[in-house]
């Protein structure tokens, strides 16, 4: 049995805490973060405020999830914040581990197609800096594209492997912690790092080509979301509760917008981070802060509101059918018209077992918790229609979906590949 403690923020994975380090949160300058997590420790709480994580009732199964094949990656994130995302390329899906390996494995029949350690591609000066603490290799990972697999180091870079056989292409500063997957996409690789910083490189040889920085809270969740890149523009979403929309090629910030509001008189209850994922539609963009609000912007009207609403999340939203999904800090999870902010039905089927962010495929929703069962939940009316138990060390990271397959890597650093049949 996991138990929350309620009177203290709920936010995503399991948040490990020690009383010197309560003090140095708020007592230290410069930016410190809290593990997006829950709060396990029993020392902050009480017994009339603990809060138990909703049980599974038994459902009827319209699918089935099928395990095709699984690999043992090496360590998962486990307690941390690293979100851990397999990626996928033709007929091969990259995974990679906490300590430092990273695979290209073949989609259909799980056989490892190469193998790497990027702790082999730093010298033993290097490591001895890097590595020589108890502290994961990969920090954020992977991003794949232009015939690249990047992840995020330790040591503060990005390692970019050539996607036909991990051998190292190159390797780039970068600001601070990149605990998202960077994000590949035509010519550049963009990296959002712990420190309020986005940076674009060249695919080609790792050269920064700009660098966008914003201020954040001294104290944050220890998280950032992903990017989103796109022809034009490149998305980012930091811990202030603001939302920048830069230029693709010089990082100018043409839109700077607001989602979050500060509330509260503690540090926590100010948290205001935006962690999760965002969905852009067409040139409306969704998004939604911790303790704050969901909100669409209308890129073709210079990040004018649409519509927004006061909710709270750490892992974000996903889309589909006209809807958006929001996967609340509490994990109910919500659907949302999105031409009109209509709730079109909700569910606490899975209240505080820690979700990941909501995925789509065919008219399901796709969904780890933190048991590490896989949810199919149905887009039209949020009925579950099949459940799968992958691994006992949870989920934390969203699945990856290719068709009628999903591909997941757990906290215990298993990549599972699993089809839905009827």
């Amino acid at each position: 049995m996991r138990l929350i403690n309620s009177a203290l923020p709920i936010i995503s994975s399991q948040l490990k805490i020690f009383p010197l380090a309560i003090v140095t949160l708020f007592t230290l300058g410069g930016c410190s973060w809290f593990d997006n997590g829950l709060f396990d420790n029993n020392w902050f709480s009480k017994d009339e405020d603990e809060i138990v994580p909703a049980k599974l009732i038994k459902i009827e199964e319209e699918v089935k999830l099928v395990n095709l094949w699984d690999r043992n990656l090496g360590k998962g994130a486990e307690d941390s914040a690293i979100k851990l995302v397999p990626a996928l390329s033709g007929s091969r899906v990259f995974g990679a581990s906490a300590d430092g390996n990273v695979f290209g494995i073949n989609t259909g029949n799980g056989n490892i197609v190469w193998e790497v350690n990027v702790v082999d591609f730093y010298t033993e000066e290097e490591r001895e800096v890097a590595f020589s603490k108890n502290i994961d290799v990969i920090t954020g990972g992977v991003g794949q594209g232009s015939g690249l697999v990047v992840v995020g180091s330790a040591a503060g870079e990005l390692v970019a492997m050539n996607e036909e056989d991990g051998s190292l292409a190159w390797k780039a500063k970068t600001a601070s912690e990149v605990l998202a997957p960077p994000q590949v996409s035509g010519d550049i690789v963009v990296a959002q790092s712990i420190d309020g910083k986005v940076a674009a490189y060249n695919t080609s040889d790792g050269e920064r080509r700009w660098i966008y920085t914003t201020s954040i809270p001294s104290l944050t969740l220890r998280g950032t979301s992903t990017p989103i890149v796109t022809e034009e523009f490149v998305i980012a979403a930091f811990a202030n509760g603001r939302l920048s929309v830069l230029d693709r090629f010089r990082g100018l910030a043409g839109i700077d917008q607001r989602v979050g509001i500060s509330k509260g008189k503690s540090d926590l209850e100010r948290l205001i981070d935006i962690d999760g994922s965002m969905v852009l539609d067409g040139s409306s963009l969704y998004a939604v802060s911790y303790q704050g609000n969901m909100v669409v912007l209308d890129l073709a009207a210079s990040g004018r509101v649409g519509w927004g609403m006061e909710a709270s999340s750490v892992v974000g939203l996903g889309s589909g059918f006209g809807n958006v999904y929001l996967a609340g800090a509490d994990s109910k999870l919500t659907a949302i018209t999105m031409d009109s902010k209509r709730e079109l039905w909700a569910s606490e089927a899975l209240l505080n077992r820690d979700i990941t962010s909501p995925v789509t495929l065919s008219s399901y929703i796709a969904i780890g918790d933190f048991e590490g069962y896989i949810h199919l939940i149905a887009q039209s009316d949020g009925r579950f229609v099949a459940r799968k138990k992958v691994d006992g060390d949870g989920i934390s990271a969203p699945v990856v979906v290719d068709g009628s397959r999903l591909y997941v890597i757990t906290n215990g650093g298993r990549l599972f590949a699993m089809e839905v049949r009827s």
